[in-house]
């Protein structure tokens, strides 16, 4: 469901669209005029007059310079330019005269052919690389909807009506995810009419590969390709149609699309930016006036009844002995769970209190594994270059993924009949791991919830990001299990002082671990709050609470034994 903040970029988009179509009236008569009877012909392409380029590329620059401007700020923005559609239909010309309006140095350009999605991860996974920072633009020709398109002729009339739909579901949301974080989406759909794509594959100008790896001479193809996109058009009314038929209106109006989103993401930032500063004034002023002041809380969070076994921890010990001998057995039994995950990638999650024995579990799970099975990710404070991202995109560019170069399915066809040639393509470079992130996603509802970090409208609306990314992840059949290891505070101080009387520990001690026990509680009820909100049966949360880290560790094997047991 799109969000108001979503609601109102659109409502400015379309004003500032509108606006500078109506400033360039030359560029819309003549698109509008010649549309229909202009083709691509060797020289046949008009200029636009020279009076109006310029304004158009002075516009351009204004907004990207003001963008650049301001990347450093809380509230800066990335734009993500999806460019799609059919072949020859003026696609590059568009983004190449872009290019050439603005400054091309702050322009990132990805592109892929497009590639059968994986059923191991999600669609949109492998394309979280080409993601723009802060402040930065990147035009991304085919993108997910490439793979999206890919599959549509993969499966023929043998498609997966159900898996479709959820992919293009999937990426709604994941769409929706990064504008709510900061990354607006302009999304460009070329279009031509058949006599005009007919005729640009004849003539003698040189074509790129042929996108989405499609035989465009065959009217089959064709007709597939523009049924598929009817249906996604009526399914996303975010696309803007671009009439290719004349190149210089469609590079107009591509460019006025771009333009109109700069000229709305920067209001909105600089918006943004005048509300906190006017909470800041507001703040201060009650500081020095009311000596009681009341913390405002614009978004009511009604904080979830406390978990019993985060404040009733066990303190029973286990003896050394006994440890060892269920310790061998319990690891002998997962390491034989883990090699028959076939091609399923296995993720592991650890949140906990400070010194609550994370490490040492992680150690005993990796043990009776090869060192290329897994992959161990610490988590702490974000870089600089990640906190000019979407928040999760640290997370999802750790994930496992599958290595697939893209595949020329056009070739394959031709040399090898249509059942062998999709035998070819499932067959995958895939390569299934088993990831553990020690902390992880969560620490936006945790440290960055208790300690400020974040507006109370991001933590917040982080729940239900962090649950569908979640859901992608199992549905693309990875197996998720999440561990919150409890502590009592007497426990947790004693290990601190172990920590700074033991040179080799020494170093995982720091004055944030003991100012965090200031907030014991806050923890305590965030932990609670996260579990009850982010718990499902498919991606469980396993609360291990006790003293002793002998007894954490079996538990821990044994909850991992139970839900490789279950979805192996």
């Amino acid at each position: 469901m799109p969000t108001q903040n979503s609601n109102s970029l659109n409502n400015s988009l379309d004003n500032n669209l509108n606006n500078n179509l109506d400033n360039n009236n030359t560029a819309a008569s003549a698109f509008t005029h010649n549309a229909a009877k202009s083709t691509k012909t060797d020289n046949a392409y008009k200029t636009p007059p020279a009076t109006l380029e310029a304004q158009l590329s002075f516009d351009l620059i204004t907004e990207q310079t003001t963008l650049r401007k301001q990347r450093s700020g809380k509230n800066s923005r990335g734009l993500l330019i999806l460019v799609n559609g059919m072949e020859n239909s003026g696609k590059g010309e568009a983004v190449k005269a872009l290019t050439e309006w603005m400054d091309a140095r702050y322009i990132k350009v990805h592109a892929t052919m497009g590639q059968h999605p994986s059923h191991y991860q999600p669609i949109w996974q492998r394309h979280t690389w080409q993601l723009p920072r802060k402040g930065e633009i990147a035009v991304y020709f085919g993108n997910w909807y490439a793979d999206l398109i890919r599959y549509v002729f993969d499966c023929g009339d043998d498609i997966d009506e159900q898996r479709l739909q959820q992919m293009i579901e999937d990426i709604e949301a994941f769409e929706q995810d990064l504008v709510n974080n900061n990354t607006d989406i302009v999304k460009c759909w070329f279009w031509v009419d058949n006599k005009t794509l007919k005729k640009r594959l004849t003539d003698e100008e040189p074509d790129p590969e042929q996108l989405y790896h499609l035989d465009w001479t065959r009217k089959k193809d064709v007709k597939r390709f523009k049924r598929f996109s009817s249906r996604l058009m009526g399914l996303q009314s975010s696309w803007h149609h671009i009439d290719g038929q004349d190149i210089d209106a469609s590079n107009i109006q591509f460019a006025n699309v771009v333009l109109a989103a700069l000229q709305t993401m920067n209001q909105l930032a600089a918006a943004e930016d005048a509300q906190d500063n006017r909470a800041k004034t507001d703040k201060s002023v009650h500081l020095k006036t009311d000596k009681n002041p009341v913390r405002p809380n614009p978004l009511p969070f009604k904080p979830t009844p406390l978990i019993g076994e985060l404040v009733s921890v066990e303190s029973h010990a286990l003896e050394k002995a006994d440890y060892k001998k269920q310790l061998h057995s319990k690891q002998h039994i997962l390491a034989e769970l883990i090699r028959e995950r076939g091609q399923r990638h296995i993720i592991f999650v650890f949140e906990g209190m400070d010194a609550a024995g994370k490490g040492g579990a992680i150690r005993r799970i990796i043990a009776p594994l090869d060192p290329r099975e897994f992959t161990i990710h610490a988590i702490s404070a974000p870089t600089e270059d990640e906190l000019k991202h979407a928040y999760l995109w640290r997370f999802w560019t750790r994930l496992p993924h599958d290595e697939m170069a893209d595949v020329d399915i056009v070739y394959l066809s031709q040399k090898f009949k249509r059942n062998k040639c999709i035998a070819l393509l499932k067959k995958r470079l895939h390569n299934s791991r088993v990831t553990i992130f020690d902390r992880s996603w969560y620490g936006r509802v945790l440290v960055e919830r208790i300690e400020g970090f974040a507006k109370e409208a991001d933590w917040q609306r982080a729940y239900g990001e962090i649950n569908r990314f979640e859901n992608d992840l199992v549905q693309s059949n990875a197996i998720v299990v999440k561990f919150w290891l409890a502590i009592s505070e007497e426990e947790e101080l004693k290990r601190f002082k172990a920590r700074e009387e033991t040179p080799n520990k020494q170093f995982k001690i720091t004055d944030d671990d003991w100012r965090n026990r200031a907030k014991w509680h806050e923890y305590v009820q965030a932990a609670s709050d996260m579990i009850h909100l982010t718990h499902h049966k498919k991606r469980p949360w396993y609360v291990i609470a006790t003293d002793d880290k002998y007894t954490a560790r079996l538990k821990i094997l044994d909850a991992i034994i139970s839900e490789l047991s279950k979805n192996l």
